[in-house]
């Protein structure tokens, strides 16, 4: 995968875990959201439906065999917050004035011994487009500015309402915010990444 978690940042979407759900069973459900949403259909959004804050959900590594072992217990899963704690308190605030407010994590890998360290990189204040269900966004890091567009899937289940965004690695590898992984860490095969977010209440 080759950066490609170290810093999921503006091309994802978020939510909060079922308070009243076990942890086994909030597992379940978000391995069960990201395996039936890949058909949700092309929808037109607009602003008033993405308004509102979007908690971190659930984060899976998707594909045969690409399980990962982040915390070096030697249980491999799909489930990447299972793994770490890193990017739990992400999350999105979008306004319908166009502006939006981001918080993200990263990871920065040892090249010699493959294990990683998280950083929370902060908030960020940004402004976004959306058209169909294609999320642009517009954000500055160190004086530069860059745009990332992705394509948004919202869907909703048991009375609560979801977003949910694709990082391929190509993407995760190109994007501006990613630590670059050495190749040989537990991360180096991942080669997608499904993140859904719920919002809040």
């Amino acid at each position: 995968m080759k950066k490609m978690l170290q810093r999921m940042m503006i091309g994802g979407v978020g939510l909060s875990m079922l308070i009243s759900c076990s942890a086994d069973s909030v597992n379940d459900d978000a391995l069960s959201l990201n395996a039936t949403t890949s058909t949700v259909p092309t929808q037109n959004l607009t602003m008033n439906d993405l308004a509102g804050t979007w908690n971190m959900y659930s984060m899976t590594s998707v594909g045969e065999g690409k399980t990962v072992d982040f915390d070096l217990d030697g249980n491999s899963t799909y489930d990447l917050l299972k793994e770490t704690d890193c990017f739990d308190n992400m999350f999105f605030v979008f306004e319908t004035d166009g502006d939006v407010l981001t918080e993200n994590a990263r990871l920065f890998f040892d090249g010699t011994s493959g294990k990683f360290t998280c950083a929370t990189t902060g908030q960020y204040a940004a402004t976004y487009q959306i058209s169909g269900n294609d999320l642009t966004v517009t954000f500055t890091v160190n004086g530069v500015e860059y745009t990332q567009s992705k394509t948004v899937s919202r869907f909703s289940e048991n009375g609560k309402e979801y977003l949910k965004v694709t990082l391929t690695e190509a993407e995760t590898d190109s994007a501006v915010y990613v630590a670059k992984d050495p190749g040989n860490t537990v991360a180096s095969d991942i080669k997608q990444i499904d993140m859904v977010y719920q919002r809040a209440e």
